[in-house]
């Protein structure tokens, strides 16, 4: 072995590591590094692999992580994602189904959910539960100037429609609001080590990362999403609000609250009438910490020019079906 894997439960070793090959984000390498799971995750990929601290950042570096999540598979929307990465050289080479539980949305939107109001977390659960979700490991090609986290997270675009440029992902995929954004994606590669650990587990992670990366799974995530869709979709679609600050909410709508309700056109409803903030500031991470990795590859100027000609502009104009698009 090059370097003792127990390296990474030493939380000043884990922060100066996550420094210098996993983040440009000071803030992200002294909380993060604080948490058992990252050092955990670190310390499980590091051991399986055998890895250096070189190797393991460029192959941290040489992947995205994402996860489709049961609005996605819903309303159709995987093989559309998974074009408009291939277009910008993204590509997915590993997937699993798994549940997010209440726990895993608390955790890898710790520090996003600092100012959330009460109906926003609530709308997460009811998304979260409806059905399996979907992670997916990216593989960038050669030639992609920027680790592959940071080029997904780039081009997926603001949660808010509104200050969209057209171009991105949400755009592309006709995002509502922020609620209804079919895929979560983690912003850098300190972020694929975070999400990933809370939501495979370290040893899932590690299992994730070593996997083969020659062969582009793209098909057996299109099957994956119609499998659970088969086998869930009709059941995940009901859900009832037995009380609580959701059902106070669809009720101030004037849309019926009691009994079987149809789950997508709640979170439709409600994820563009519900106020998502609560108390001053705002999130304790509050920017992705991709610049840096742009300006670093000389592109920060031009990185929207790149990613626009890369993802084919302009995106389709056709708006959400008033139903909620369910296919």
């Amino acid at each position: 072995m090059t370097q003792d894997s127990r390296r990474f439960f030493d939380w000043k070793y884990t922060q100066d590591f996550c420094g210098q090959e996993l983040t440009t984000y000071a803030d992200k390498t002294r909380l993060y590094s604080a948490e058992a799971i990252l050092r955990e995750s670190l310390y499980a990929l590091a051991a399986a692999g055998d890895l250096d601290d070189a190797s393991l950042g460029a192959r941290l570096r040489a992947v995205g992580l994402a996860v489709f999540r049961p609005d996605a598979i819903a309303h159709g929307k995987i093989a559309d994602a998974l074009a408009y990465f291939a277009r910008l050289g993204a590509r997915p080479t590993y997937c699993t189904t798994t549940r997010i539980t209440s726990h895993m949305v608390r955790e890898v939107w710790r520090y996003q959910l600092n100012v959330a109001s009460g109906e926003r977390i609530g709308l997460l659960d009811l998304l979260f539960e409806a059905t399996p979700s979907i992670v997916v490991m990216f593989t960038a090609e050669a030639g992609v100037p920027v680790p592959c986290a940071a080029l997904m997270a780039d081009s997926k675009g603001e949660a808010d429609p509104g200050v969209r440029e057209g171009w991105e992902l949400r755009s592309h995929l006709n995002s509502p609001h922020r609620i209804e954004v079919y895929m979560h994606i983690a912003d850098e590669p300190v972020d694929v080590v975070r999400d990933g650990g809370i939501i495979l587990g370290p040893d899932g992670f590690a299992d994730a990362m070593l996997a083969d990366r020659s062969t582009d799974v793209t098909a057996e995530v299109v099957r994956l999403g119609e499998r659970i869709q088969r086998d869930f979709g009709a059941a995940g679609r009901v859900c009832e609000l037995s009380g609580g600050l959701l059902r106070d909410a669809l009720i101030q709508t004037g849309e019926e609250a009691d009994g079987p309700l149809d789950r997508w056109q709640v979170l439709r409803t409600l994820g563009a009438s519900c106020e998502m903030y609560a108390g001053p500031g705002e999130n304790i991470i509050c920017d992705p910490g991709t610049d840096p990795w742009w300006d670093r590859a000389g592109l920060l100027a031009r990185r929207t020019s790149y990613l626009t000609g890369r993802a084919g502009w302009p995106a389709p104009s056709a708006a959400p079906r008033a139903d909620g698009g369910v296919q």
